[in-house]
């Protein structure tokens, strides 16, 4: 079906840091109003929950965890969202509902404004009980500042990019081999070097008017001494299975014994039913082997 030892790194494959997702730019922090840097966080420092990573007119812009962009401002006049889950769960996870009186759910209530309120508080900052767009960047997990593209004094707007974030777990990109897009899978076991990894996500961009597989790969363990945006070696084993023969998806009877079973018409026209083995399914066909059937048989498919 597929050539053994298929090496996976014809096409450089880079070991990035997973990005943080914040306003959308996936790896950045951006701000979301026109307002002027005060002060940012500085590259190498760490960053979690609760950390202010930069100001703005001297407003805090504060680290909350959570995989969902900001994309609204968050009060009592907002209709239910997931990010309203993310927020209140971040603000829990912080110790800011001590009493357990917040429903972490969907829906921001009075209470989620008292807790959003006692944050304020604890911030020194004004409690009014909202929080306006602009004034918290989600980030998945702990992380640390890889890149500051902007510096104190640097007039920034909806969309502007001010920090690169890394998360804590590498990732591997790489472009399927032509031909191979529908043997790499998720879940699929690779080879990283000496080490091994995991098809976690398969996506297409458009290189010079072509459509590109790429597989994203989650390394089993961390690949050590390795920079950010460095190429490794990555090889995806196929397995050539041998007595293969090649039929028409719709051909395929699939049995209430869980069973499979084809029909054959012999040259003088006598149908018979035999059964297979299923051994892979690609583009509407389908691979199968099984006993008194060969290469050339014609395969019934019904009307």
């Amino acid at each position: 079906m597929a050539n053994a030892g298929r090496s996976g790194s014809a096409n450089p494959a880079n070991a990035t840091s997973g990005g943080a997702s914040a306003a959308g730019a996936a790896g950045s922090t951006t701000t979301r109003t026109a307002q002027t840097i005060t002060s940012v966080i500085a590259v190498g420092s760490s960053v979690g929950p609760g950390d202010v990573i930069y100001t703005v007119d001297n407003l805090s812009v504060i680290a909350l965890s959570g995989a969902l962009p900001a994309w609204r401002t968050l009060s009592t006049a907002s209709t239910n969202g997931a990010d309203i889950q993310q927020l209140e769960s971040g603000l829990v996870a912080l110790g800011y509902d001590p009493d357990g009186t917040v429903t972490v759910d969907q829906h921001f209530d009075a209470k989620t404004a008292a807790m959003v309120k006692a944050w304020q508080t604890g911030r020194g900052e004004t409690a009014t009980g909202s929080v306006a767009l602009g004034s918290v960047v989600f980030v998945p997990s702990a992380t640390t500042v890889l890149e500051v593209t902007a510096k104190v004094g640097d007039q920034v707007g909806d969309g502007s990019k001010i920090l690169v974030l890394a998360a804590d777990s590498q990732q591997v990109v790489i472009d399927v081999p032509n031909g191979h897009e529908a043997n790499v899978v998720p879940g699929l076991s690779v080879a990283i070097g000496s080490g091994a990894g995991t098809v976690t996500l398969l996506r297409s961009t458009v290189r010079s008017g072509a459509v590109v597989v790429q597989a994203l790969i989650t390394p089993t363990a961390p690949i050590q001494g390795v920079a950010n945006g460095a190429s490794v070696p990555v090889t995806i084993s196929f397995n050539t299975l041998q007595g293969v023969l090649i039929a028409p998806s719709q051909a395929l009877l699939s049995r209430l014994d869980g069973s499979y079973a084809v029909q054959i018409q012999a040259a003088d026209g006598t149908v018979t039913w035999h059964t297979v083995e299923l051994l892979g399914v690609s583009g509407g066909k389908v691979g199968i082997r099984g006993d008194g059937i060969a290469a050339g048989a014609l395969v019934l498919v019904p009307a």
